[in-house]
């Protein structure tokens, strides 16, 4: 009964319009910090919905999933022996004409699954965890493709594998991370090469394309670890396998660069510039070319988990930066801040202390049509702190015309650190939002997610910022 009025009175506080909820699946005994990513694998013109599941330590039979994209019915599943947590990518290395699914997680865990039948064409350790970080094959985190690299016809991946899963906070011995390049076609390493100062990585290395030849950005330390933001010429990890070249461009003495940097034109040069929000709550936007710092903005007391997102906020041509901090140190936190800042200027033109345990990113979305991005996330509400029951539902943010709304159905549970996706699943013109939230670890029930279609009936002109990493799922946003 309690719970129930909980839901009652969050479902009238905001005002709630309420979308179709076109299906819900529940998976059982997995945790979801993936993001879902689209390809149509049944052939039926409607895109799927692919995602990566599980749980820390513990095999389960849903590790990485496909739904029908029409109803939400399983398509096919994999098990795997611990967290996938990365997000999926697509290329068609059998010749059917679909694609298949590129995807990994803890534990040197990395795979190649057939799009049509969920059979793994290759997977780059078969083995046990601890006989993988006996080696030193650690974490796989969030990949980009880049062009191919050993003439075989097929697109390879650029990733890190590193974080030691077992370390302690207060262990300042760490094993170096690598960076690497995988063949798209097989899975073996066509190049590794060890971070500089034999840091280790929890970051997503990120293709630069504003000289005459591809740079990698990526980052090192972790969070009780200080470390770096780092530039080198793609070439140097392909030909050399060394990164001895590498270019410092940003240190931070107590924490280190573990999210995602996102890329854009804020000088209007025509070449990206880098956002990188790291540990320690503070967001530097870099000049892409001479990386001399174009602004930053510190939120002491604060941290930063939350890959930035981007999208038209503030009502200019540049794009501006959405993010979320945590008031708190790793692992305790009392309150969570969303954050925008003018990409043009630097100022933080909006905050507000919102929701629990906000961990995922946003998407943007011109909802009315009227020239300026709405933000959509996965509002974490706490409803029993005796029990930590939690709800989630999406909220809709306006933050130029101060408004918000929810829309689609309130859930059990929290979005780990899934964010949204936008799509036109059936490209009839109306757009669908695709969320993934899961059950808390506190809960002493088994665990499950839950992955929900909402249908907004709707035809969405503008999206900027469609899901995880934006629009080309590498981090970069419009020039």
């Amino acid at each position: 009964m309690k719970i129930l009025i909980y839901f009652i009175l969050f479902s009238t506080i905001f005002n709630v319009r309420g979308q179709e909820t076109r299906w819900s699946t529940k998976i059982d005994s997995a945790n979801i910090f993936s993001s879902p990513r689209f390809a149509d694998l049944n052939k039926d013109g409607v895109k799927d919905v692919i995602i990566g599941a599980g749980l820390e330590y513990h095999p389960v039979t849903n590790g990485i999933v496909a739904l029908n994209g029409v109803n939400g019915e399983l398509l096919w599943k994999v098990g795997t022996r611990t967290q996938i947590y990365t997000s999926a990518l697509f290329q068609d290395i059998t010749g059917d004409s679909v694609p298949e699914v590129f995807i990994g997680g803890r534990a040197a865990s990395f795979y190649a699954i057939n799009g049509v039948t969920g059979e793994i064409v290759w997977e780059f350790w078969n083995k046990s965890d601890q006989e993988s970080r006996a080696i030193g094959w650690l974490n796989f985190f969030s990949t980009q493709w880049i062009s191919d690299q050993n003439n075989d016809g097929f697109k390879d991946l650029l990733v890190t594998n590193g974080g030691d899963y077992l370390a302690k906070p207060k262990d300042k011995e760490r094993p170096t991370a690598q960076l690497m390049v995988l063949s798209g076609r097989t899975g073996e390493i066509i190049a590794a090469a060890k971070i500089p100062e034999e840091r280790e990585s929890y970051y997503a290395p990120t293709i630069l394309n504003n000289g005459s030849e591809p740079t990698i950005l990526f980052g090192t330390g972790g969070e009780t670890i200080d470390g770096g933001l780092w530039e080198v010429a793609l070439s140097d990890l392909t030909k050399k396998k060394n990164l001895k070249k590498a270019t410092l461009i940003l240190h931070d003495s107590l924490k280190g660069f573990i999210l995602n940097s996102v890329l854009t034109d804020l000088n209007n040069d025509s070449k990206v510039d880098i956002i990188a929000a790291r540990l320690n709550a503070t967001i530097t936007a870099i000049d892409g070319i001479s990386h001399s710092i174009l602004w930053e903005n510190s939120f002491p007391g604060y941290e930063c988990y939350v890959t930035p997102s981007l999208g038209h906020l503030v009502g200019d041509s540049t794009l501006d930066v959405f993010t979320i901090v945590a008031k708190g140190t790793f692992p305790r936190y009392s309150a969570f801040k969303l954050v925008v800042i003018d990409g043009a200027t630097g100022k933080v033109e909006w905050t507000e202390d919102s929701g629990f345990n906000q961990f995922s990113p946003a998407i943007t979305v011109d909802m009315d049509n009227d020239g300026i991005d709405e933000l959509l996330y996965t509002y974490n509400t706490l409803i029993d702190p005796t029990t930590f029951a939690m709800v989630n539902q999406l909220r809709v943010l306006n933050i130029a015309k101060n408004e918000s709304y929810f829309i689609g159905g309130i859930r059990p549970g929290i979005s780990m650190a899934s964010s949204p996706g936008i799509v036109d699943l059936e490209n009839d013109g109306e757009h669908e939002v695709i969320v993934a939230t899961s059950s808390f670890e506190t809960e002493k029930k088994a665990q499950y997610s839950i992955i929900e279609c909402i249908q907004l009936n709707k035809k969405v002109e503008s999206i900027t910022w469609p899901g995880y990493l934006g629009p080309n799922e590498n981090g970069e946003g419009g020039r």
